[in-house]
């Protein structure tokens, strides 16, 4: 090295005739003279050395990264060059070289994002003066899961917040409960805000943060339209000077997840119907209680028992998932602009379902000056999926393995009741050729248009506007050809619904703020208005051309409908927030909502809030305590609202569907109510934000919430004409617990480990109610609703056991005194003397999630995990998979670990007597299941490449991720999935299983790009 020169060509001198130049040799010691040597240290924050940031000189190769005690030298082209440093985890920065040492500090992105505000209501406030119960999702911690909604994203990482998945089918949204169910008949959905403004479209992908707004001293803002809580959704924006692209590729499969429900096979099914042959007759003396072998074989071959077509494994396929995200932002001094294009692409694992949706979102922000500053954001989407008819899941379960429903060519089978060939199911319907010969399509379209400005009038005073056109439009088809067999055989059908909805909503606020010594109040005041129109119509006939699915060709059985709905909400708001030295904070609310669901005279209400937190660890006693980092005390209280009751129910309505002297006859259909109000509820809640040790986060609240003046249909004398009538009676009380822990447990150069808890305690009870309750489905399932009693309360009778002597079902019988005490418990063979009782309620105590991250350099392991205990399922599914032969060409269920069928007098049996076992299968506990479970909820592992390789390709980013969703589920629920909807609906009863679109296990490969 000490003996190599280079050769430089340096011009001396330029003439108008020519260029002189000289060739000199450049020895390393004279380069050396333009070099520096750089030397320093990083740290973080809390002043710990960083070990391995990487350190390079911006625009060339040269680069190096830092020791063990954190510190670096780096010899540099000049004294100007510029050096950047990068750490996973870390926000980079670009440090100029001309001084040495340098001593650089690097903020984690995680304490970055804490000093982002955080939005409550129609306000931004910082994380530290948070008075009430809020919880902030931010986009990293949603992107483990790949789904259409942000609502399974969610699921078990949010105290109080329940998320049921409870169905499978592609583009399903899943049901989101916060603090329990607090209703009987009205909405019990979280309002969702986006972007501060009530409503809206968006994509996951674009989603920034999610902040969940729980007790009334946040969501009191938001008066009629928060009892059901509010998710505020904040979209992405530009964050830095720069432009930065981001692609994103999630691709990958599923397949069906059926739980414990476990079909039989031929050979299983064939040895489970011996049992229907066996020589036992009730009251009979000449009984020898063994199987007829003979009868049994002449009536089912034995070749039945090779028979085994898996309708499961045929109509269940894996299939594929896609989700592509494309993104760009930038910002500069005056604008800011991020824009975005997603696709997801979810194959159905049901034969012919899908669903696919596109999406394109642009926000912009442009300052004209440093008063006024105005927002764009837009959202399209369109979206298109194939459905499913609930009749071809169901015979796919039941439908037995000896049946195939194709021919020897493979050629789907048509079956009916004069099919030539055998066909040994109870109903004589193929659904694979149902599935071929019909198609449920649907798709959709929706517009979402922001603008939102700011204007500075004082240096303390702000006028904000922020308003939204919004339209969306919905079709749906139901099609099936005349070639289908059942009900549509030979005539086929054809459904078409169409429904448009338009709207806009405004809001215009001042803002003000001022500052004085050590007090600082700031608030708002202002109106509000939103309204829209829905219209829907619709057409369905019989009657179809083979090959042709146009209503215009339907010649018989033609139905029309149509009808429109429109609602105008009127509110004033207004807010204080008070702070006196970053130690005691108070803020104060107040709403008035005006409604058009109400008649006149209650179409407005009130909805005051006021809430107060002190930040003990601002005290002069605990400040720079070593091991309490934060610890601050809160409580509230607010009144919220319900509006979304429907616009029609305080109306007397009359029915025009009959015909009088050939002209359209009216019918009395509803009894008019006009003194109907709003349902209220009046929530308290107490909470503690402890910080120990810089390392562990605690939250813990208490709440109280109780619901007044329920909407119900309540029952009438005879003499009015109506049975029933909707009215406001009742109360419902909702009480609860909720702890959130996180925590750094391993912290170290190469190693990180974190760790956090969400769970929720959650009761209810019911009063005031003018008398009981019984609500019974089609199904002759019931639940009642009474005073002391619970929501969602099964009400049946109780399953007892198996008679030892007769093998016949068991109930309780209830034997009760005058003041309804229980004087005597005896059981019953007799189902209509069974005595219905109350047996557990539908909505779980208990729900969570424990999620682990584990960090070795640059490779990640994450497990996501949710659980939920305390609630019970009534599994309608199984009066049909687990029959005791009352249907015996019905498929079985696989029968658990420990079943014994009665067969002889003595036995101690869990399962009657097949030739004894009338009404076994009515409603009773005996199919009602603890509901509890703990489910893996999604398993994921990542490696990011280091910064020092990315910038040789000029790259900023690039991760990637293997993902399992719904990895598995602990559980002793015999069913398909202990997951199942507590909607209550006029077909639907909540806690009701009855053979659902299963759901998925996914498994996802997906790779992150950024530049």
């Amino acid at each position: 090295m000490a003996n190599e020169t280079f050769a430089t060509t340096i011009p001396i001198r330029i003439t108008n005739e020519f260029l002189e130049t000289t060739t000199r040799e450049t020895t390393p010691s004279m380069l050396q003279q333009t070099q520096s040597t750089v030397t320093g240290s990083v740290q973080n924050t809390l002043g710990e050395p960083l070990i391995g940031v990487s350190i390079q000189e911006k625009g060339t190769s040269n680069g190096t990264s830092t020791n063990e005690n954190g510190t670096f030298s780096l010899r540099v082209g000049s004294k100007t060059a510029v050096l950047v440093f990068q750490s996973i985890g870390y926000i980079p920065q670009e440090i100029s070289a001309d001084q040495s040492p340098l001593k650089i500090i690097l903020q984690d992105e995680e304490s970055v994002l804490e000093e982002v505000v955080v939005s409550v209501g129609y306000s931004k406030v910082k994380p530290d003066e948070l008075t009430s119960a809020v919880s902030v999702i931010n986009s990293e911690e949603l992107i483990d899961v790949t789904a259409n909604n942000v609502g399974t994203m969610l699921q078990g990482k949010v105290t109080g917040l329940q998320v049921i998945n409870s169905s499978g089918q592609p583009g399903a949204t899943p049901e989101i409960r916060l603090r329990g169910v607090s209703s009987i008949n009205a909405s019990q959905q979280p309002l969702v805000v986006v972007d501060g403004i009530i409503g809206g479209n968006y994509d996951p992908n674009d989603v920034e943060s999610i902040t969940v707004l729980k007790d009334a001293g946040a969501t009191a803002m938001y008066g009629s339209q928060a009892n059901g809580g509010v998710l505020i959704i904040t979209t992405k924006t530009a964050k830095k000077n720069e432009n930065m692209f981001e692609a994103r590729l999630t691709s990958g499969f599923k397949t069906a997840d059926f739980g414990n429900m476990k079909m039989m096979n031929g050979a299983e099914l064939y040895e489970h119907h011996k049992q229907f042959y066996r020589d036992y007759i009730v009251g009979s003396t000449e009984n020898s209680y063994k199987v007829d072998l003979v009868k049994f074989y002449n009536e089912r071959p034995l070749s039945l028992r090779d028979q085994n077509y898996d309708w499961m494994k045929e109509s269940f396929r894996a299939a594929p998932t896609t989700n592509a995200y494309l993104s760009v932002r930038g910002k500069s001094e005056k604008n800011s602009y991020y824009a975005a294009l997603s696709y997801y692409d979810e194959g159905g694992s049901f034969l012919n379902t899908d669903y696919k949706r596109a999406n394109i979102r642009a926000n912009s922000q442009y300052n004209f000056s440093e008063r006024l500053n105005v927002r764009n954001n837009l959202n399209l989407s369109a979206s298109m999926g194939r459905s499913y008819n609930y009749m071809e899941m169901y015979y796919t379960f039941l439908n037995l393995p000896w049946d195939n429903p194709y021919d020897e060519n493979g050629t789907v089978r048509y079956v009916d009741g004069n099919s030539p060939f055998p066909w040994w199911s109870r109903d004589k319907v193929n659904p694979i050729h149902t599935v071929e010969n019909s198609d449920h399509p649907s798709k959709g379209f929706d517009a979402n248009y922001d603008f939102s400005l700011d204007f500075v009038i004082t240096p303390w005073l702000t006028f904000s506007s922020s308003s939204r056109l919004s339209a969306s439009y919905n079709k749906g088809t139901n099609y099936f050809s005349p070639t289908v067999a059942g009900e549509h055989n030979g005539t086929g059908f054809l459904e078409e619904s169409h429904s448009l909805f338009y709207g806009g909503i405004s809001n215009n606020l001042l803002r003000f703020e001022h500052s004085f010594d050590k007090h600082r109040i700031n608030g708002l005041a202002g109106v509000a208005i939103e309204g829209g129109r829905s219209e829907f119509s619709g057409a369905s006939g019989r009657g179809l051309p083979e090959g042709l699915r146009v209503l215009n060709v339907v010649s018989n059985n033609q139905q029309v409908n149509g009808y429109f709905n429109r609602n105008i909400v009127q509110s004033i708001i207004s807010q204080v927030n008070y702070n006196y030295d970053s130690r005691y904070y108070l803020t104060a609310s107040y709403r008035i909502d005006g409604s058009s669901a109400f008649p006149s005279g209650n179409q407005y209400a009130k909805f005051p809030a006021i809430s107060g937190a002190w930040f003990i660890s601002n005290e002069s006693f605990l400040q720079n305590n070593p091991v309490i980092s934060s610890m601050k005390l809160r409580a509230s209280y607010g009144v919220t609202g319900t509006q979304d009751i429907g616009n029609t129910r305080f109306l007397g309505l009359f029915a025009l569907s009959s015909q009088y002297n050939s002209a359209v006859g009216a019918i009395p259909y509803q009894l008019a109510n006009p003194g109907l109000t709003w349902e209220s509820k009046h929530q308290y809640n107490i909470g503690m934000d402890l910080s120990l040790f810089r390392r562990l986060n605690l939250t813990v609240d208490a709440y109280r919430n109780l619901t007044k003046d329920l909407l119900i249909q309540a029952s009438q004398p005879p003499s009015i004409g109506f049975e029933v009538r909707w009215e406001n009676a009742g109360n419902v009380t909702n009480t609860g617990l909720e702890i959130g822990l996180d925590a750094e447990a391993v912290k170290s150069d190469n190693w990180n480990w974190t760790t956090g808890l969400a769970f929720s305690y959650n009761d209810n009870k019911i009063s005031d109610l003018p008398s009981e309750i019984v609500r019974t489905t089609s199904r002759s399932v019931s639940q009642i609703y009474r005073n002391g009693g619970r929501l969602y309360e099964f009400y049946m009778p109780v399953w007892a056991g198996v008679d030892t002597e007769t093998g016949a079902p068991l109930w309780e019988k209830l034997e009760h005194a005058e003041n309804g005490d229980v004087v005597n418990r005896t059981t019953t063979s007799n189902y209509a003397e069974a005595t219905h009782q109350e047996a557990g309620s539908a909505l779980a105590r208990y729900q969570g999630g424990f999620n682990n991250t584990v960090r070795y350099k640059n490779i990640s392991f994450q497990v996501s995990t949710a659980f939920s205990q305390g609630n019970k399922v009534f599994s309608n599914d199984l009066r049909y998979v687990f029959n005791d032969g009352n249907e015996p060409y019905y498929n079985q269920v696989r029968r658990p670990e420990g079943t014994v069928v009665w067969s002889k007098p003595g036995d101690i049996a869990t399962e009657p007597s097949p030739q004894n076992a009338a009404n076994a299968s009515e409603p009773s506990t005996r199919f009602l299941k603890d509901a509890s479970y703990f489910r893996i909820r999604n398993i994921s592992l990542a490696y990011d490449f280091a910064p020092s390789l990315l910038q040789k390709v000029k790259l900023s980013g690039l991760t990637l991720a293997f993902n399992v969703d719904n990895v598995f589920t602990f559980t002793k629920f015999l069913g398909q999935d202990p997951q199942t909807t507590i909607v209550s609906e006029s077909f639907t009863m909540p806690g009701v299983a009855d053979f659902k679109y299963p759901n998925n296990r996914q498994f996802l490969f997906s790779i992150n790009c950024r530049f």
